[in-house]
């Protein structure tokens, strides 16, 4: 994400990585007030040119709904937070963000590698012969790279 904003290229997000962020920082700015500045500013930057927001449109919705239809429910299973229906909203909600990267051209960096190598393989075969989508881990945060 530095290195995109360092060369002046905006950072892509998908747009369900939006609603996931937005919706968590609601929740907590409900709960505690003084969280609701960050939902604001959250909003100002993905509106910015800093931000290009990668859509979920006819293209990745077919491929989210392939993926959802191969693989229905999240591989990791109990390690994945919350009640069920909560961990199935979220495996979707990973599909939807697999399909927009790959439809899009993008990679994905997360810290969910393994449900999002799942999501790559899957994409794999059930469209052969395609560039595959790339997923890695996010780059070191700076505590990391002081130690």
């Amino acid at each position: 994400m530095l290195e995109c904003a360092h060369v002046g290229a905006p950072v892509a997000i998908a747009a369900p990585t939006v609603m996931e962020v937005v919706r968590g920082v609601q929740a907590t700015a409900t709960r505690k007030p003084r969280i609701a500045p960050a939902l604001a500013w959250f909003v100002r930057l993905v509106a910015s040119d800093l931000v290009e927001i990668l859509s979920l449109d006819r293209s990745a919705a077919i491929v989210a709904g392939r993926l959802r239809a191969t693989h229905p429910t999240p591989p990791t299973g109990a390690r994945r937070k919350g009640v069920k229906p909560e961990q199935r909203a979220g495996w979707v909600l990973d599909i939807q963000i697999a399909a927009c990267a790959w439809t899009h051209g993008r990679e994905i960096a997360t810290e969910n590698l393994r449900d999002f190598e799942v999501l790559r393989d899957l994409i794999a075969q059930l469209y052969p012969g395609t560039t595959p989508l790339v997923v890695t881990a996010p780059p070191a945060t700076r505590s990391e790279l002081q130690t």
